[in-house]
């Protein structure tokens, strides 16, 4: 059985409705574990997506970029997005904070002639801000590592900047 202790805790995997997330101290015992995974998932008429399928080593030192699984291969990575958010093999948020300014100043590009150069109130302004730029920019907050104080200050600025705007 493949797990990752953490304390007193031991996990094995991390299930979200369709979306699952394998941990393993080996990459042999990960690809064992996918190989298992895409076993127990046919039986049920089940199969996992190759294409979404990705193996973050960290710390990120594997040579190869790609690794034989079962019938196929899967890619290895530094980064991905899993469940909307940026994880990397750093363990840090920066990448994380980056990425959603990113998206938030995305978001205000598509609504700048529209809405914020338009006559609408300033109070509706605020109010469309608050509804549909900060969610996109907080997005999963709670959870990044508080030692990243340059990529927060970056989102107070950004934070600070677009509420101006």
């Amino acid at each position: 059985m493949t797990s990752v202790t953490l304390g007193k805790e031991v996990f094995t995997d991390l299930d979200f409705t369709d979306d699952v997330s394998l941990l393993a101290e080996m990459l042999e015992v990960l690809v064992l574990a996918l190989n298992v995974t895409q076993e127990e998932a046919s039986t049920f008429g089940l199969q996992i997506n190759r294409s979404k399928t990705k193996i973050l080593h960290v710390p990120s030192s594997t040579s190869s970029s790609i690794i034989q699984v079962a019938d196929g291969h899967v890619e290895v990575v530094d980064a991905f997005v899993y469940l909307g958010r940026l994880i990397d093999s750093s363990g840090s948020s920066r990448g994380e904070v980056l990425r959603r300014i990113g998206l938030a100043r995305s978001c205000m590009n598509m609504l700048e002639r529209r809405i914020w150069k338009s006559s609408i109130r300033l109070e509706t302004k605020l109010r469309l801000y608050q509804t549909y730029i900060v969610p996109v920019l907080m997005y999963g907050f709670e959870k990044w590592a508080t030692t990243s104080n340059c990529s927060l200050a970056s989102m107070h600025l950004t934070h600070g900047h677009y509420a101006r705007a």
